[in-house]
């Protein structure tokens, strides 16, 4: 066994430690004979593997390869073999080997003078030994002069975004023809290939750190998370194919994602106070964003740093009306209005990640501002400040936006012995225009910092005639009761301008002279009641707006009267009472005429009630008829039956017409006979109509009362001649006589 472990190489091994001993230079010394040995058998995933050679630069070749296998104990031999191109050697022609040991190392640099053939052709591979055994890589041949490897890009690369994509530029140094590829990823995939084409070089760098560079640039999709991107460039030949393999992976550039998430910041606002400020805090905390793997410890994609821009939206004829502050700061800002920017500090600059509008707020307490206006000329008067002051006054139209402000710098002033600073001008802008104006005025020490400023005054003012204007239209008088009336009117036009309108003042009096009122009614109302007047006396009311600082012009006089009126409902009332009345008079009298119509005419009976046509019990049960139809008699309008009670003897045996009815007549009588016939009629009358008389001894006899003849020279009883049948009880027929 040899001292390699490898058998029949002993002498191989002590013959190339003898040449590198022996051997003034590297390159000729060290072409040994190539060694051949069988092949260990060692897996496919153990050894090197994915070697490459090339040129790095005008003289200076490289060769690198993976390894995969224990790192311990492992040495790593780059072995080259080719035909010696020197004519003048004495092994021109023949194959000569040369290795390089590079230890634990996957990287082996070497150059011209190595001996090592850069124009023919050259065959490598590494071999790796382990303990006592040695793996070996694949071998490549390779003609190393036109086979070069560019550098990735060393430094810096400037990164934009402009319309939804990322452009990287970088300078170079290594001439032009070159290709770039990219890898990209985000914290939740892996890495993306990407090609950025064949580059153009511009002839000038776009980054002055490398002087005389040339630039190359690369595009990209941005993305709403933050990428990690890697660049690698490849020579590339005029005909097109590669020049060389890809260079190195270049250092990680982070960028942000194009759209940051929204902070959630709380801005607390105290009230202002006596000096005019009016205090901020800020609280939350600012939206940590995710990042890939690389990026974890490299600036790009986080962000730098959150500020706030606090911009000032009044008084911008000052010089700066803009000043930015780290985040979380507590401020103490004017009572004017503000926009408040929180901003996130990245590689690209500056983004707002969430807006607050901040607005205006007065003075709680009142301060009063003189303006004065006389033709084009306006001065304004208010109370001074300590010395070394700077005002700034600022109107506007009330209801307006900021675009039709005037704002006016007052730069510090000697101390005024009444303490009171005034501002006048006779140029445009003036205030004579018949409108509404809020008048803020601001003061600061340091004017330059649009922080420093300070609520001195907030009023309002109403240019123009103000009596004029001022002046309520419309005034009417309603009555209210019989001693009152109501006034009412429309808004004054100064109600517009907030504070302007004090106080309404109603004034009445009599024309005659003899009573005058005025009453003082707030400005938010526009009625007014006024009581204790008098019944036809004519009456005059005004009504007038005054201001804090005078009063206003009277309205046109309204005349009017107080007359007795009558309810509504009181008529209502009469009319029903009226209503009732006759209907009670007239339901009395209709009762009374009623009951004297009863009296003075009682009313007739009627047949049905009476007991003059009652039969004997015997005669319900016979049918009558009449013998000779065209004999009949004339009809008999029914009369009223007369009831004669007689006393009765209680020994009278004598049968009733019901026990007898046998007793009837049956027979005619002849026209001879007549006087018979009359004396038995009245032997037998009452017999006949004689009746059980149920109320003791009376006899009942029902007799017809005749009122005239019947017929003209007949008996009683001639005329009554009929037939007497005998027939079963049933309803009377036609013609029996009831």
């Amino acid at each position: 066994m040899d001292m390699t472990g490898l058998p029949g190489t002993s002498k191989h091994i002590i013959f190339l430690l003898l040449c590198q001993l022996s051997a003034s230079s590297r390159g000729d010394s060290c072409c040994v004979e190539k060694i051949s040995y069988p092949d260990e058998a060692s897996g496919p995933s153990l050894g090197p593997r994915d070697l490459s050679c090339y040129r790095v630069s005008g003289t200076d070749y490289e060769c690198s390869w993976q390894y995969d296998g224990p790192e311990d104990n492992v040495a790593h031999f780059l072995w080259c073999c080719f035909a010696h191109p020197n004519p003048t050697h004495t092994s021109f022609g023949q194959e000569c080997c040369c290795y390089f040991s590079s230890g634990r190392s996957r990287t082996v640099q070497f150059w011209e003078q190595d001996g090592i053939s850069t124009l023919s052709k050259v065959n490598f591979w590494v071999e790796s030994r382990l303990g006592n055994r040695t793996l070996k890589s694949q071998e490549i041949s390779q003609y190393l002069y036109n086979w070069t490897k560019l550098t990735p890009p060393l430094g810096h690369i400037r990164v934009s975004r402009s319309r939804g994509e990322l452009r990287m530029d970088w300078n170079v140094s290594d001439g032009a023809g070159a290709e770039v590829q990219l890898r990209r990823r985000m914290p939740t995939t892996n890495w993306t290939l990407g090609d950025c084409g064949p580059q153009v070089s511009s002839g000038l760098g776009v980054i002055g750190d490398i002087h005389g560079s040339s630039s190359e640039s690369c595009l990209c999709p941005s993305e709403n998370m933050a990428q990690e991107i890697q660049i690698r460039r490849r020579r590339r030949l005029s005909s097109g194919a590669p020049g060389g393999p890809w260079s190195n992976w270049s250092m990680s550039v982070c960028v942000p994602p194009e759209f940051l998430p929204q902070a959630e910041i709380k801005f607390l606002v105290e009230p202002l106070n006596q000096d005019g400020r009016r205090r901020l805090t800020m609280e939350g905390q600012t939206p940590q964003l995710a990042v890939p793997e690389g990026c974890r410890d490299r600036p790009g994609a986080q962000v730098k740093k959150h500020l706030v821009l606090v911009h000032m939206l009044a008084c911008r004829c000052q010089a700066r009306t803009w000043k930015t502050v780290p985040l979380g700061k507590t401020l103490d800002l004017s009572g004017a209005a503000y926009d408040l920017d929180v901003l996130a500090q990245t590689r690209f600059g500056r983004s707002i990640i969430q807006k607050w509008p901040l607005p205006a707020q007065e003075l709680t307490e009142t301060r009063t501002l003189n303006v004065i206006v006389e033709g084009n000329v306006t001065s304004m008067q208010w109370a001074a400040q300590p010395p070394g002051t700077a005002y700034c006054l600022e109107w506007q139209p009330w209801g307006q936006d900021r675009n039709h402000t005037d704002c006016t710098l007052i730069a510090p002033e000697e101390e005024d012995p009444a303490k009171m600073v005034t501002h006048t001008w006779s140029s445009k802008p003036t205030l004579d225009q018949e409108e509404c104006y809020r008048i803020t005025v601001f003061a600061s020490k340091n004017p330059k910092n649009p922080m420093m400023w300070a609520t001195v005054l907030s009023s309002y003012y109403f240019g123009g005639n103000v009596s004029r204007v001022g002046t309520p239209r419309h005034v009417s008088v309603r009555n209210h009761t019989e001693d009152s009336v109501s006034v009412e009117w429309t808004a004054s036009q100064l109600s517009t301008c907030p504070g302007v309108l004090t106080q309404y003042v109603v004034r009445c009096e009599a024309e005659d002279g003899t009573w005058e009122s005025e009453l003082l009614v707030p400005p938010t109302k526009t009625q007014v009641t006024l009581n204790s007047l008098r019944s036809r006396v004519v009456y005059k009311v005004q009504v007038r707006a005054d201001t804090a600082m005078l009063p206003g012009s009277w309205s046109r006089p309204q005349r009017f009267s107080v007359e007795v009126q009558i309810s509504r409902l009181s008529i209502v009332f009469a009319s029903l009472g009226s209503f009732a009345s006759v209907l009670l008079v007239g339901s009395l009298g209709y009762i009374g005429l009623n009951r004297a119509a009863w009296h003075l005419c009682p009313p007739l009976p009627t047949p049905c009630g009476s007991t003059a046509v009652e039969f004997p019990g015997s005669q319900d049960k016979q049918a009558w008829q009449w013998r000779n139809p065209e004999d009949f008699p004339e009809v008999l309008y029914p009369r009223d039956a007369l009831v004669v009670e007689m006393p009765r003897d209680r020994d009278d045996e004598t049968e009733s017409p019901q026990a007898t009815p046998e007793r009837a007549l049956d027979t005619r009588w002849p026209l001879g006979t007549e006087g018979q016939v009359q004396g038995l009629s009245e032997a037998r009358l009452p017999d006949l109509a004689r009746e059980d008389c149920p109320r003791g001894d009376l006899a009942h006899v029902t007799l017809p009362l005749l009122l005239g003849d019947v017929t003209q020279g007949a008996s009683v009883l001639g005329d009554l001649w009929w037939i007497h049948k005998t027939v079963e009880p049933g309803p009377p027929t036609l013609g029996q006589e009831a």
